[in-house]
């Protein structure tokens, strides 16, 4: 075929630019996928003209196989081999060993890698519509892929360039902590739909780049992200504790600042944060951010900007009483207050219960403010609840992960869908017996006690009870 010569009788006014991009585009795919199926059919005859296959197995003919790709449909056809002992060898198609291909499956692995890449920015809609050449799926296709991944396993996320170097000297570690609320379409057991679910984000870096530190917009230096869904706060900290063990100089440290919004998950992470580094030199300090204490103290006061920066010019000296004064003597002496008496004691109890975390912002080395809000925005809030839409939890699960292994720059690959694909295999679960279950022996005896011929009656039951030959007890 000559592209070039079905354009030579065309009017110079009808051939444009775009037409000969397209064109070429067109032809482009056509090739590689005549070129793929040559390359099969050529690897299938290879091995027939091989006849190592004769003394065990019958050429059972060709079969055809359709197979959707990222390119678009392929359909080429290959040998069959049925074996002759089938208690020694199973029948097979060499190509399909040979290539990898799974069996009765519609979608090659570069076709899922790709519906996994863009529904992994865009909704499954326009991923099934967009993401292949020339072939629409359906978004039940896309749903499917989505749930059948297991990419957390034994809640420990499979990333593989977790460490990107070991051995880094940092005397400051920060970490930021999160959580998006996410929407579901699981229904609980009293059959009423869950509302949302919370997706738990943190964020480990050194603070600012010395590269940008006098630009406006500064960049985190060894910035690492780690999410789970409804994660477990102690096996969440212990992931992040290993990263940090593997990832940087522990002599080096000298204090580890954790950064939030003040919610119980986040003080419950610095607990168990500083269990882990209770052997080390190391010291783990809380800091509740900025944005949401100048976002109570704005609803405290009326955004009254003459009071909130007098609290935070004399916060260094400022006690909780001294706060509680402030807060509800412009309470009391000011003009109609915009929240009620019990909304306004939560906000000042909010300030009040983290009020040494406040504090904490006045650290001579706590020089990066946190600014997880934005990191929550970007990483998840912008795919899972920018719109009105809810999710399996297989699919959500499956989501966060694929949404963190790109924030952490991780190229999706083919061998990753592969590895995602792979079953997990089920715990053996230790057999129990119930304590205060029967059981029968298998044999049977006979005491002589004098005691059975007692005149007591009830003291003979007893006996004969404790001595039965049929049954005994755990």
């Amino acid at each position: 075929m000559n592209i070039i010569s079905q354009h030579t009788n065309e009017k110079k006014n009808n051939l444009t630019f775009d037409k000969v991009v397209f064109k070429f585009k067109e032809y482009a795919q056509e090739l590689t996928k005549a070129s793929i199926v040559e390359f099969i059919e050529k690897l299938d005859n290879n091995f027939f003209k091989a006849k190592v296959w004769k003394n065990y197995y019958h050429n059972h003919g060709f079969k055809e196989r359709t197979l959707i790709t990222s390119l678009g449909i392929i359909k080429f056809k290959r040998r069959y081999y049925i074996a002759k002992d089938r208690k020694t060898h199973k029948n097979f198609c060499f190509v399909d060993d040979a290539l990898k291909i799974e069996k009765y499956s519609r979608l090659s692995i570069d076709a899922i890698k790709e519906l996994t890449a863009v529904a992994t920015e865009v909704n499954a809609s326009y991923a099934a519509k967009a993401a292949l050449t020339d072939v629409v799926v359906s978004r039940q296709t896309v749903s499917n892929i989505l749930k059948s991944m297991n990419i957390i396993n034994n809640d420990q996320s499979i990333i593989n360039e977790i460490i990107e170097s070991c051995g880094e000297e940092k005397s400051t570690i920060y970490i930021e902590l999160d959580e998006a609320h996410c929407n579901l379409q699981e229904k609980n057991k009293r059959g009423n739909r869950k509302k949302n679910i919370i997706a738990n984000l943190a964020l480990v870096h050194t603070g600012h780049s010395s590269l940008t530190y006098a630009s406006k917009r500064k960049e985190l230096e060894n910035k690492h992200y780690f999410g789970e869904i409804k994660a477990d706060t102690s096996a969440f900290c212990d992931k992040i504790y290993d990263y940090i063990l593997k990832r940087f100089k522990t002599s080096s440290i000298k204090q580890i600042f954790v950064s939030g919004d003040g919610a119980r998950w986040i003080n419950s992470f610095t607990r168990n944060l500083q269990y882990c580094f209770r052997e080390f030199n190391i010291k783990v300090i809380q800091v509740l951010d900025k944005f949401h204490t100048r976002k109570r103290l704005t609803t405290i006061f009326s955004s009254n900007k003459k009071f909130i920066n007098y609290f935070f010019s004399n916060l260094n000296t400022f006690t909780v009483k001294d706060f509680k004064t402030l807060a509800y003597g412009f309470y009391q002496n000011g003009d109609k207050h915009k929240c009620t008496l019990p909304i306004f004691a939560s906000h000042v109890n909010y300030i009040c219960n983290n009020f040494e975390y406040i504090k904490n912002q006045l650290h001579p080395e706590y020089k990066t403010s946190c600014s997880m809000e934005g990191h929550v925005s970007h990483i998840l809030a912008s795919r899972l609840t920018s719109r009105p839409k809810g999710f399996s939890y297989p699919t959500l699960q499956t989501l966060v992960q694929l949404r963190v292994l790109k924030a952490n720059l991780h190229e999706l690959t083919a061998q990753d869908i592969i590895n995602f694909r792979k079953p997990i295999t089920p715990e053996v679960k230790i057999r129990s017996k119930v304590a205060s279950k029967m059981y029968k022996k298998f044999y049977d005896f006979n005491i002589e006690l004098s005691i059975k011929n007692s005149t007591n009656t009830k003291m003979k039951d007893y006996i004969n009870k404790i001595a039965s030959p049929k049954w005994f007890y755990y």
